[in-house]
């Protein structure tokens, strides 16, 4: 079982951090406000007495019918499609081989991240998937179903500006409710491995203070529970699959 906070996912301790690596940005102020008005006692579980903490593995969903259509989904539950289960598998046989063991694997409760984390479970778990709401895709409004073409032409500009429309999910919003989720787990956990999508991770990101990147399907990052996420490596088996013909 892995129990080192410093491991080989680029995570790297506490004090190895840049100078200004500790001062939260303005969205992180708003959430932990948020975290106390709720008098959420979470961080206390993500260090133990031996100094190990937890870490987490956050992967985005296979690729789904909507992903292949280029439509934007939200709350909408489309199946994955036969390469989404391609690559779901695929990626269960690269952290089989990495030697990773996850004491729980969750999933959001959508079945295109469900599907992909009982594929992952089945060959590096115990086949148990917790399903959690909390991990679901934020709501995108009015999007849900478009195309970018079809955005365009309706809301020019609109995402090039991030001028959401009513309706959108914000980062706040969506860390107010995965954090917290994410650290209950970690009281039974110390590598926690969470399916779930793409603007939800990038909202992990931004309470991180990780570098922006992009979220293809079957990618993600590592993180580690402290008094707040630290930011490790970027995972991307999806690239790592087209590398070795799934495509």
């Amino acid at each position: 079982m892995v129990k080192g906070c410093a491991s080989a996912r680029g995570l790297a301790s506490t004090s190895e951090q840049p100078k200004g690596h500790h001062c939260h940005s303005l969205i992180l102020s708003v959430v932990a406000a948020v975290l106390r008005r709720r008098a959420a006692t979470f961080f206390e579980v993500a260090t133990r007495e031996d100094g190990s903490c937890v870490e987490v593995l956050a992967l985005r969903h296979g690729q789904s019918e909507w992903n292949a259509e280029g439509r934007w989904q939200g709350r909408a539950d489309p199946p994955l499609t036969s390469l989404g289960e391609q690559q779901a598998l695929f990626a269960a046989q690269q952290l089989l081989d990495s030697g990773e063991i996850f004491d729980t694997i969750a999933s959001s409760d959508l079945q295109r991240a469900r599907r992909t984390a009982e594929i992952i479970a089945e060959i590096v778990g115990n086949g148990i998937v917790q399903l959690r709401t909390e991990f679901r895709e934020r709501s995108v409004g009015p999007w849900q179903g478009l195309t970018r073409a079809e955005i365009e032409m309706r809301w020019p500009d609109a995402i090039a500006q991030k001028r959401w429309p009513d309706g959108y999910e914000s980062d706040e919003s969506v860390i107010s409710r995965v954090v917290p989720a994410i650290y209950e787990l970690a009281t039974t956990s110390d590598c926690l491995l969470v399916i779930a999508h793409a603007g939800l991770i990038r909202a992990l990101d931004r309470a991180s203070n990780a570098p922006p990147a992009s979220v293809p399907n079957l990618s993600g990052r590592w993180y580690r529970l402290e008094e707040r996420l630290v930011p490790g490596n970027i995972v991307n088996f999806s690239a790592e699959a087209t590398s070795h013909g799934i495509e």
